[in-house]
């Protein structure tokens, strides 16, 4: 019986791998077919140039005065251009600092800010408030399109020119996602991240091509304002921990399944502050994994459970390779080992293929150590789910208030 459970894993590794190579095999096909039409926007053709306001829903971020300053100098006509901050209860002095030196300044282009403090009541400031934010902030905007993105984004001079090029291609397009890259590189855990980052980008664009929208990225994200309007945003889940990214994409892609697209022009990469020590990139991917079945379908529960059993069964494997080295006894170690490698090597076709496209650099060495990536993975996936199932709804930190799972 144990033998069976066993080939049963093997046999879920092989439909993950196949169904992953599939996705990426879309990918590929539409990266080519877009290098193609890059090129032929930035031969000749006029540029149309909607406009736009970029919605941030910020909180006591450092990195603030620098994220304005890049959105400030887009390349972008002045007078089709606005920024809305929606400031979410910022309560560190440095921030609130920084948030009043950029209401005071004058700015080439139009910058608001709108108190989240003024327009609600004293008892939302420990509520977890992103989605109340930007749809208080897409309210206060008259433009065509509403670009949303962080705090601790430092935007490429051309990014929203890679962002609409997609709306110069088709102009039936009502969402466009994109990419993210760390601002910074350096340390063990942020390059992990990016790692990590890369496969879920190459994951997010091609799971899109094929209708099943599995994820998108709030730090780097192009709406229509009248769609956003239309499917009523978050509702009714402005009161959620997080998901905003995933709610739009789901509910765009239900009434809009053919006017999504995933922009491949490489200045559409956004640039952001990824975690550099272990607390803070757990707390991040406690808040992520509370978005994973946000709006649910068939389609998107049966890859989030073939993703989960997968992870499963490799753990299962990792520990039978582990004990069976420890005994010196071999007799599982082919079908596990075998699992584990081929799962490795999927996974590290696409981390790859997800690097190249935001042009983060990776050595020969990381393609060495990516069994250990690998188990570094599984490893903390394992350990994220069970916490997750034992906290009962205590809630994480983030951003210097707790967030609870349950009400």
């Amino acid at each position: 019986m144990f033998i069976v459970t066993l080939y049963i894993g093997l046999g879920v590794i092989i439909a993950y791998c196949f169904f992953t190579m599939w996705l990426f095999w879309h990918w590929h096909k539409h990266l080519d077919k877009k290098k193609d039409e890059i090129a032929e926007i930035a031969a000749d053709k006029p540029y149309a140039f909607p406009t736009i306001d970029i919605i941030l829903s910020v909180r006591n971020e450092s990195l603030l005065q620098r994220t304005i300053d890049s959105l400030a100098q887009q390349d972008y006509p002045a007078d089709h251009l606005g920024v809305i901050i929606v400031d979410d209860f910022t309560n560190d002095e440095k921030s609130l600092s920084v948030l009043n030196q950029i209401e005071q300044k004058k700015w080439p282009i139009a910058i608001q800010i709108i108190r989240l403090g003024h327009e609600l009541s004293a008892s939302y400031a420990n509520l977890p408030n992103k989605k109340r934010a930007l749809t208080l902030g897409a309210k206060a905007s008259k433009a065509s399109f509403l670009a949303f993105t962080d705090g601790d984004c430092i935007a490429q001079p051309r990014w929203l020119k890679g962002l609409t090029y997609q709306i110069n291609q088709n102009s039936q397009c009502k969402m466009v996602l994109a990419g993210i890259k760390p601002i910074d590189q350096g340390s063990f855990i942020r390059h992990f991240a990016m790692m990590e980052q890369a496969a879920l980008t190459v994951l997010s664009g091609a799971s899109l091509m094929v209708g099943i929208p599995l994820m998108a990225n709030g730090a780097n994200l192009l709406i229509s304002r009248q769609v956003f309007e239309e499917i009523k945003a978050y509702y009714p889940w402005e009161g959620k921990p997080s998901g905003d990214d995933i709610i739009l994409l789901r509910k765009v892609h239900d009434r809009y399944p053919n006017d999504i697209e995933f922009s491949f022009h490489p200045n559409a990469i956004m640039n952001t502050q990824f975690p550099s020590d272990l607390p803070t990139f757990w707390n991040q991917r406690r808040r992520w994994a509370s978005k994973t079945f946000a709006m649910p379908s068939k389609e998107i529960t049966a890859v989030m459970m073939l993703m989960f059993f997968t992870q499963l069964f490799v753990a299962l494997f990792l520990g039978i390779i582990g004990i069976d080295l420890y005994y010196q006894n071999l007799n599982y170690i082919g079908v596990t080992c075998t699992g584990v490698l081929i799962k490795t090597f999927v996974d590290g076709i696409i981390i790859y293929h997800g690097a190249k496209y935001v042009k983060y650099p990776l050595k020969f060495i990381d393609f060495l150590l990516m069994p250990f990536f690998q188990v570094i993975n599984v490893l903390y996936n394992t350990l994220l789910g069970l916490q997750s199932l034992v906290s009962n709804g205590k809630g994480y930190l983030w951003k210097g208030r707790r967030v609870y799972t349950k009400p």
